[in-house]
């Protein structure tokens, strides 16, 4: 059966660690690793998602109440990348089929993270994603924006027009390059930043990633009832937190 064709298609930027990602947990256990690493005490989720930030450094410098020096963060920069090289990324219950229904939908989507660009690849080639992405980008360099990377991916993308495009995301971080790219922003509350510091990033905040694609497509006159995804099992709570 082909997609389904909306009148006003709608192109939705996915984040990945901690949003198709459910992987809190892995996160708290490599960044425990690297502040152990350097003589600091491990951290719990509590406190990774109230000091949560971008970018690592800045996050590290947070966690240690003091900056990082230049001696401790290639210490921390080397024991993350081994503990995600050799974690098993866990996606989200449903994301899958999530993805599936927007595409039958019409609508068009991509991948962006921060994650270095060929581990990304790898993860996602691995869960069996890759269709369902006009593109995937990682990172490149490091400390890059996330409103840099989108910047560029909606260059290479041809430039849709940017009142059509959504980026779905768990962190301020995302709503704040959406807002510098001129696109719509969703957050969803399942990933590494509170309730409360996602009530700050001036977007729409939900409780799922059903929750997250349906209002990211209601725009479209075709949405409704019956073309909901909210049988994937991501969740049925649609209340917004904004």
């Amino acid at each position: 059966m082909s997609p389904a064709q909306p009148v006003h298609p709608v192109h939705i930027v996915w984040d990945w660690n901690g949003t198709l990602l459910d992987d809190l947990s892995v996160m708290v256990d490599a960044v425990s690793a690297c502040q152990e690493a350097i003589g600091e005490p491990a951290v719990d989720a509590a406190t990774y998602r109230q000091q949560h930030c971008l970018p690592g450094r800045a996050f590290h410098d947070r966690l240690c109440g003091r900056p990082v020096t230049e001696a401790e963060w290639p210490t921390i920069t080397q024991t993350f990348a081994e503990h995600m090289a050799a974690r098993h990324p866990p996606l989200r219950a449903g994301a899958a089929r999530l993805l599936e229904w927007v595409s039958a939908q019409g609508h068009t989507q991509s991948l962006l993270s921060l994650t270095a660009d060929a581990r990304l690849r790898r993860e996602v080639a691995q869960l069996h994603l890759d269709i369902f992405f006009q593109r995937i980008d990682g990172r490149h360099a490091p400390a890059t924006p996330k409103s840099e990377a989108l910047q560029s991916q909606l260059a290479a993308l041809g430039e849709p027009d940017r009142r059509r495009v959504v980026l779905i995301g768990d962190t301020t971080d995302d709503a704040e390059a959406a807002r510098a790219c001129g696109v719509r922003a969703v957050l969803h509350t399942g990933g590494f930043e509170t309730l409360e510091k996602l009530r700050t990033a001036g977007a729409p905040v939900v409780d799922s990633l059903t929750a997250a694609a349906q209002l990211a497509v209601d725009r479209s006159p075709r949405t409704s009832q019956r073309s909901s995804p909210l049988g994937v099992g991501l969740g049925h709570d649609t209340h917004r937190h904004r």
